[in-house]
């Protein structure tokens, strides 16, 4: 197991780490224009998951901020796990984040406008099959289950190992209300049923 204060600079490192990543990624300065109102959505069904998601995102950032302030907090706790060969999953955290990070910044870029939280498709809409996209149909879900396995594995806490399957549920499900919709004739219909046999939903298709 890594010591406390290590356990501090590698939550530094994450905070830094994230606050370059949206600096510099595609998350700002992006240009808008009107899309028109939206002709389809699949958001019924969806509606606890969505505000879930909204909460569990909370968990890693408030992780990260106590393990700079108060490391005592989140690690080396009744909550933590504790087993031989730790550290080397912990130090595996930090290329993990950064994958994430910059999978995150890739997607933003490619998707520009049309990133968005809500499952819809609007009267101007397009389908994005350039960047990370051409390969997979769901990469900014990849980064964030990623996140979440970054952090749980640095602080290897019962409570972020619950969010992170948590996480996992959700996207899962957010991506098949997506393709749902996506797939259908509100959506792309063939063009975008064409694309899933070429694509892998979070990892390339071998």
């Amino acid at each position: 197991m890594l010591g406390i204060e290590t356990i501090r600079v590698f939550s530094l490192v994450f905070f830094v780490s994230l606050v370059v990543g949206f600096a510099f990624g595609g998350f700002f300065g992006r240009k808008r224009r009107d899309l028109g109102p939206a002709k389809a959505s699949n958001e019924s069904n969806f509606v606890l998951l969505y505000h879930v998601w909204h909460i569990l995102i909370v968990f890693p950032l408030f992780f990260i901020l106590v393990g700079i302030a108060m490391p005592g907090w989140v690690f080396g706790t009744v909550l933590n796990l504790s087993f031989q060969g730790a550290e080397y999953l912990q130090v595996l955290s930090v290329p993990l984040l950064l994958i994430a990070i910059t999978l995150l910044d890739w997607s933003a870029r490619a998707l520009g406008q049309f990133m968005d939280t809500h499952i819809q498709v609007l009267q101007k809409h397009e389908l994005v099959t350039s960047g990370p996209y051409s390969r997979i149909r769901h990469p900014s879900y990849t980064s964030a289950m990623i996140f979440f396995l970054a952090n749980t594995l640095l602080y290897l806490n019962i409570i972020m190992l619950i969010a992170f399957l948590a996480v996992v549920a959700i996207v899962y499900k957010r991506a098949i209300l997506e393709e749902e919709l996506l797939a259908s004739e509100d959506g792309f219909g063939q063009e975008y049923r064409d694309y899933m046999k070429r694509t892998g939903r979070f990892l390339p298709r071998l």
